[in-house]
């Protein structure tokens, strides 16, 4: 449930052989083309010698090679979470390759290279200034830094939706914590992002992947579920990879709605409230929130405007020192709705979030758990709930991998005071790994 601004330093850990390699697997494009798209605008253009010299500088000294790329900004039409129509946007990276290296493949024997692709959702946002769209600057140097890894090194397409609610949709209240809309928006960047690719000949072998972090990884396993109950004769789902997302959401408010319980962010918790409030008819901020905070002022926090310390200030009156300060939940939650959430199975806010969790259904793909083991914004129990489950299910293809603290790169300390957020690195580090040993068939 938070925007983790990666460093490109994570690459060096999982991704020092991927480059050049596997890159490119011959393969039916399985997926549909779709006809969603709006418009199309080229933000950056890295030719392979600029992002050569940033690889060099910040992923390895002894780099080669490396992609260029082309980041896009996809306007792409998609339905909201009451089935309104939507203008939404997001961005679409594509690596190029250099003449030579086609010519080495062919050489090789091989035929000329081609893209597999990966959907990222991203997590947690709270200004619109964070999309991925507004982000990827037009000065000619690289800022979306996933794009730099997964793209100018890595070799796969990115695509990134800036989700409803930010980018061109910002008008809109971001439908946060919630399947259909949050599942809905990116399948249909998906769409777009081919129609795109189709359209300007550009070689896409039909690979498709999906990872997201936090609320990305709720988002990603909302995804894959979607499409593979209900667009299966649409896509080909190479491999899934969710990341410390709250999956169980009735689980996550089993332990977050408890009048003891200290927040460690309350303004994910605010979001989710405010989201549910405005999206559900039967879900008021009246019942939820703690007479001492002010309802009229409350929803417009989360319009795009004010990062997450200007909320929690503007609700709780925090010290700006660090934009966090752990508080119980009944500082943010009335005495009456905890009672009522904890002892009645009916309770609108409990059965929503029953509702709306991603956890309880058989996967037919491959899926990648990955999640740290102190994590203390998203309960590791999210991820071992999701496994245990799939399993029950029947599922054959799950997999995970519990990161311990102790091999973070970025160690806790007064600027970087979460193990959720510090762990983002590694585990897009083994997330991009996995994918290309599905990518190069190491992994069948």
């Amino acid at each position: 449930m938070i925007k983790i601004k990666l460093t490109l330093m994570f690459v060096v850990f999982s991704v020092l052989s991927i480059v050049f390699n596997g890159c490119g697997i011959d393969n039916t494009d399985e997926n549909i083309v779709g006809n969603n798209l709006v418009s199309a605008t080229v933000i950056d253009d890295i030719n392979a010698s600029v992002m050569l010299n940033i690889v060099k500088a910040k992923i390895d000294a002894n780099a080669t090679n490396a992609f260029g790329y082309k980041a896009v900004k996809i306007t792409y039409k998609t339905k909201g979470q009451n089935n309104e129509d939507i203008t939404a946007s997001g961005l679409l990276v594509i690596p190029s390759a250099t003449e030579a290296y086609n010519a080495y493949r062919i050489s090789q024997g091989e035929t000329p290279f081609s893209i597999s692709a990966i959907c990222d959702n991203h997590g947690t946002i709270f200004t619109n200034a964070e999309a991925p769209t507004n982000t990827e600057v037009a000065n000619g140097i690289p800022d979306y830094s996933l794009a730099v890894s997964t793209t100018g090194y890595a070799g796969f397409a990115l695509i990134a939706p800036d989700y409803i609610g930010y980018g061109d949709s910002n008008n809109i209240v971001h439908p946060y914590m919630l399947k259909k809309a949050s599942a809905r928006a990116s399948l249909d960047m998906i769409r777009a992002s081919i129609r795109y690719m189709t359209d300007n000949n550009i070689l896409f072998n039909g690979q498709l992947y999906i990872s997201g972090y936090s609320q990305g990884g709720y988002t990603a396993m909302a995804l894959a579920q979607d499409i593979e109950e209900n667009h299966s004769d649409e896509f080909k789902l190479m491999g899934v990879a969710p990341m410390a997302g709250p999956y169980d959401l009735k689980g996550l408010g089993d332990i977050e709605v408890n009048a003891t319980h200290l927040m460690q962010y309350p303004a994910f918790l605010e979001y989710i409230v405010s989201s549910y409030s405005q999206y559900n008819t039967n879900i008021t901020l009246d019942d939820i929130l703690n007479s001492d905070i002010n309802k009229t002022t409350f929803n417009p926090l989360f319009m795009g405007d004010y990062n997450g310390t200007v909320i929690q200030v503007s609700t709780f009156g925090l010290s700006a020192q660090g934009g966090y300060k752990e508080y119980n939940a009944s500082k943010l939650f009335s005495a009456s709705f905890i009672n009522d959430y904890q002892n009645n199975q009916n309770n609108a806010v409990k059965v929503a979030f029953e509702e709306n969790s991603v956890y309880n259904w058989k996967p037919k793909s491959k899926i990648y758990l990955i999640q740290c083991e102190q994590d203390e914004i998203i309960p590791l129990s999210m991820t071992e709930t999701a496994y245990n489950k799939f399993i029950e299910n029947g599922a054959t293809d799950i997999n995970k991998t519990i990161i311990p603290t102790v091999m973070l790169s970025q160690q806790q300390d007064a600027t970087h005071p979460f193990i959720h957020a510090n762990c983002a690195t590694e585990a897009y580090g083994a997330a991009i790994n996995w994918f290309n040993q599905i990518r190069s068939g190491e992994i069948k």
